[in-house]
């Protein structure tokens, strides 16, 4: 940094706060103004694009659902007529004076239909039988646009039994766009041939126009690159990429905006295919009007800075002067007039003074939090961590007005004894209030005792704090009486049980953090005497206190070996814990808790699999386990009987899964044997994948969808033609046949004679 720099700098630091302010004013006015100046010019022009972009997507987007529109109306009025009987007799009994009705009925019916549709449309029908005669309710049946439809039709190719469109041109003497369907509709183009003809006018008509804002064109061309929808008539049936390149349809390139050389003049390209019928839709934008947009834009926005960059000199000037006033106010009235007023900056005056008062507000904070450091829970988590000695206490209770009386102190636990359940129970939000209304429960219930206080500990857990002056074995029973009652109340009310623990009675209120831990140790052992309990400190079971860790842990192990088809090893863990038992001298009912907690284990196990232990062995262990009168029968039963069920059972849902989604698949199937039971139709049902429920499907039974169907429905109609006298058509339709010829092709294909030989052959056998 050079000399002269530095000199500005102290020289700067020597301005007084009223000429830095005007500075400061005048670069900040100026500055934000330019900055907000480049980035509006930015952003509008990546705004303008943003715009095209969305527009171009919504564009396509219409003009999706309204093509869609177009050509579902084409589909629905080309079925309906393929579909119907009199149109099938026509193409069956062929065109002439002989069959007169069946062509009344069936131009009355075509008449009928396009009376209904919202597309403008006419009708040709190709009647192959016949020498592929041709009729048409517009065109002449001779002109030579007609007589092409034989020719584009054999050169489309179809795929068996599939319509399809061919758009206007594409062929020569095509104006029209075409689209063809079998009469019948699963006679694979071999009978006769329905042909809807849509002018390009009427296209346009349908799906409104093409020309939008901005210069915009759209383009839509169908799955085999040829354009279906332009406003420029000569371009449909052309193939797309004789306007729009190649390299800019590329799968890569799609969804994204792109440029473009068209004849010379640059445009903005936004492509789309559409996932359901794999057409194209392309979106074009000349650049110039882009262009010519964003440079009005960015002129308007540069005047605009500029007259605000003059507004804001002008208002910095005058208002770094006005804003010094107040300044100059304040700074009188903290040094009064007469009392040897500094010459100093205002600013500086008032800062030295605003040093004072926070110093001062902070000394007057940490006074108060002196005297208010801890709310009542704040006191009490701190009393069970043993932080607080008994004069703290007491001082820290008076100033809160918290009653701690009693020479003797209870420490109460209440727990629900499902932590997991109460929190899938209860959201977060609701959990206060759950403790709120435990904690007044106890409250209630413990009332005989006047000096009862408490909180809460922890999630599901609520502590009560109980002052006596002695520690009778009579007050230690309304205790337990009370805590008993509690319990009840809960179960009542919630939808939870709770199990409480009652401490030993402690000297003082600072020490009931021993008076929680032992609590907390007794609920500990919930394990093996049971949930919804009363657990009282002079009553414990001190063998079970003693020898209760251990045991758990071993049952722990046997459930692990069990569930991971280790029954050697759960065998050998079991016959150490029985024998571990009588040393142990515990209570029956103590020994039955381990063995009914171990079984609960098991069936929350095989809950997650999907079943439940009563399932798998077909009695109620519970209760089997109450008839047991020894440990040796006990064992016996446990190793050789429920532990081999419970690992088959495992083993059992691991690998049958697939094989029970094909069984109901079949079933599926059965149920509806008279619909068109399709594959995807199957697969939408299950919610699975195609291709995964082809793979499975072939995998279980050996064989593809499409040919146990068909089997399925050939071993039905063998069995009603051999055992019914149902007619041959009643038997096509119950099969989902749309027709008997169908019906007696495909009986005949599987059997080899048609169905009513086959009928006549068995009832002749018999």
């Amino acid at each position: 940094m050079s000399s002269q720099t530095v000199k500005r700098i102290l020289r700067m630091s020597g301005v007084s706060f009223k000429r830095k302010l005007l500075v400061y004013s005048l670069v900040l006015s100026i500055f934000p103004v330019l900055t907000v100046g480049l980035l509006s010019s930015y952003m509008a022009s990546r705004s303008l694009q943003a715009e095209v972009d969305k527009n171009h997507r919504y564009m396509l987007n219409q003009m999706q659902v309204q093509l869609n529109q177009f050509t579902n109306s084409l589909n629905m009025a080309s079925i309906y007529i393929a579909t119907n009987l009199s149109v099938e007799r026509s193409v069956q009994y062929g065109p002439g004076i002989d069959n007169l009705t069946e062509s009344l009925e069936m131009n009355e019916t075509i008449r009928r239909i396009r009376s209904t549709s919202p597309v403008k449309y006419h009708v040709s029908i190709l009647y192959k039988r016949f020498n592929n005669y041709i009729y048409s309710n517009e065109y002449d049946p001779n002109s030579f646009s007609q007589q092409k439809l034989p020719n584009i039709l054999d050169k489309m190719k179809p795929a068996a039994n599939q319509s399809f469109f061919v758009p206007a041109n594409s062929f020569d003497d095509q104006p029209n766009m075409l689209l063809f369907r079998p009469i019948p509709i699963s006679s694979n183009y071999t009978e006769g041939v329905l042909v809807l003809q849509v002018a390009p006018e009427n296209i346009l008509k349908f799906v409104g126009s093409v020309e939008r804002g901005q210069g915009t064109r759209i383009l839509v061309a169908d799955q085999t690159g040829r354009i279906v929808i332009s406003s420029k008539l000569s371009e449909m049936g052309r193939p797309l990429n004789s306007v729009v390149p190649s390299e800019m349809l590329d799968d890569e390139r799609e969804d994204r905006p792109q440029t473009m050389d068209v004849g010379g003049e640059a445009f903005k390209l936004y492509t789309q295919v559409s996932p359901d019928t794999n057409w194209t839709y392309v979106a074009m934008t000349p650049m110039s009007e882009l262009t010519e947009q964003s440079e009005r834009i960015k002129l308007a926005t540069w005047i605009v800075v500029g007259l605000l960059a003059l507004i804001w000199t002008l208002v910095a000037a005058i208002g770094s002067k006005r804003m010094y006033f107040p300044i100059q106010r304040l700074s009188d009235k903290v040094i009064p007039l007469g009392k040897g007023k500094s010459k100093q900056d205002g600013l500086a005056v008032l800062d030295a003074y605003m040093v004072q008062l926070a110093d001062a507000n902070r000394k007057l904070n940490d006074r108060l939090t002196e005297q208010f450091p801890y709310l009542k829970q704040g006191v009490f988590q701190q009393l069970l961590r043993g932080e607080l000695s008994e004069p703290e206490l007491r001082q820290l209770a008076d100033r809160i007005n918290m009653r701690l009386q009693g020479s003797q102190v209870f420490v109460c636990v209440a727990e629900a004894d499902d932590i997991p359940a109460f929190h899938r129970t209860y959201q977060e939000n609701d959990r206060a209030l759950i403790h709120y209304a435990l904690f007044k429960m106890m409250e209630e219930t413990f009332n005989r005792f006047p000096e009862c206080t408490g909180f809460t500990s922890k999630t599901g857990q609520v502590v009560l704090l109980i002052g006596a002056d002695d520690a009778r074995p009579e007050l230690r029973g309304e205790l337990r009486q009370c805590a008993d009652e509690m319990r009840a109340n809960v179960r009542q009310y919630f939808r939870f049980p709770v199990s409480v623990a009652i401490s030993n009675p402690q000297p003082s209120y600072a020490t009931i953090g021993r008076g929680y831990e032992e609590a907390v140790a007794l609920l500990s052992h919930r394990l093996v005497l049971g949930n919804e309990i009363t657990i009282a400190a002079d009553r414990a079971d001190e063998q079970l206190l003693r020898s209760s860790r251990q045991m758990v842990e071993r049952q722990k192990q046997i459930v692990f070996h069990v569930v991971h088809g280790n029954l050697e090893q759960s065998g050998a863990q079991l016959a150490q814990l029985v024998a571990e038992l009588p040393k142990a001298q515990l209570k029956p009912e103590t020994a039955r808790g381990l063995f009914s907690y171990m079984l609960g284990e098991l069936d929350y196990t095989l809950q997650q699999a999907g079943c439940e232990i009563q399932q798998v062995t077909g009695e109620d262990v519970h209760e089997r386990l109450s008839r047991m009168r020894s440990l040796p029968e006990l064992e016996q039963w446990l190793n050789e009987e429920l532990f081999p069920a419970v690992k088959a059972q495992l083993h059992k849902e691991a690998v049958s899964k697939q094989a029970r989604t094909v069984s109901q698949v079949v079933q599926f199937v059965q149920d509806r044997m008279q619909d068109d039971v399709s594959l995807q139709l199957v697969a939408d049902h299950f919610q699975l994948s195609l291709s995964y429920l082809s793979r499975i499907f072939k995998e279980e039974s050996g064989r593809t969808f499409s040919e146990f169907v068909l089997e399925l429905k050939m071993t039905k109609a063998k069995e009603w033609l051999e055992h019914t006298d149902m007619p041959i058509k009643e038997i096509a339709e119950q099969l989902g046949y749309s027709s008997v010829q169908n019906f007696n092709r495909t009986f005949k294909q599987w059997h080899s004679v048609p169905p009513g030989e086959f009928r006549k052959w068995k009832r002749d056998g018999a």
